[in-house]
């Protein structure tokens, strides 16, 4: 009787340790550190404002044009890690693109017949690039009108991997899944705001953006 009165605490106790621990890892899993939850749920209410065509409300948190006729909706896929950079670098990185596009244009005019595909993919890189750079910048003047953005004015970005789905004519039969990159920018004390918007292929993946 002794060796069973004595068994209850000690299954009562390990079962109390069980469950604290149970409870500590469920609790680490599930806590997300406030600046990745405000990326989060900027990426989602972006994305569900594009599969509502809701036009103001994409220009409202947007600086990029996205063909949304057949998009139905998407979900978070992954955060990168935040990277920041000051408004000299990003005007600066804006500057060469834009060297760099007008030269790409120039090389695809004059190229030959053998040349003339891959001179017009390189001038479309090129071009989504320094339009990536121009639409940050606007971006940033969205995310928070009231601030002064000087060339050491510290901006922070973000990539957020997307699962997007599209349905209608155009994509067949069946919906289609595609995995994007939406990348988002915040000046000091500002909201974030979608500045580009690619398929994983198509993405012009910036430096330092």
């Amino acid at each position: 009787m002794r060796t069973r009165g004595n068994a209850r605490p000690l299954h009562a106790g390990a079962a109390a340790v069980a469950l604290a621990l149970l409870v500590a890892i469920g609790g680490g899993c599930s806590r997300e550190a406030p600046e990745v939850k405000e990326v989060r749920l900027a990426a989602q209410r972006y994305m569900n404002a594009v599969a509502r065509k809701d036009v103001e409300e994409m220009r409202a948190r947007s600086t990029c044009a996205v063909s949304y006729q057949w998009v139905r909706g998407g979900n978070v896929l992954r955060i990168e890690e935040g990277r920041q950079l000051t408004m000299r670098s990003l005007d600066s990185l804006r500057d060469a693109a834009a060297v760099r596009h007008r030269s790409a244009d120039s090389a695809f005019v004059v190229a030959d017949a053998s040349r003339t595909e891959a001179a017009h993919q390189e001038a479309l890189a090129v071009a989504r690039l320094h339009t990536l750079y121009h639409n940050a910048i606007r971006a940033l003047q969205k995310s928070n009108p009231d601030t002064l953005l000087v060339s050491d004015t510290r901006i922070e970005t973000r990539a957020v991997r997307m699962r997007v789905r599209y349905s209608g004519a155009p994509v067949g039969k069946k919906p289609a899944d595609t995995e994007q990159v939406l990348r988002l920018v915040r000046a000091p004390s500002g909201k974030w705001i979608a500045f580009s918007f690619f398929t994983a292929d198509e993405d012009p993946r910036p430096d330092g953006v």
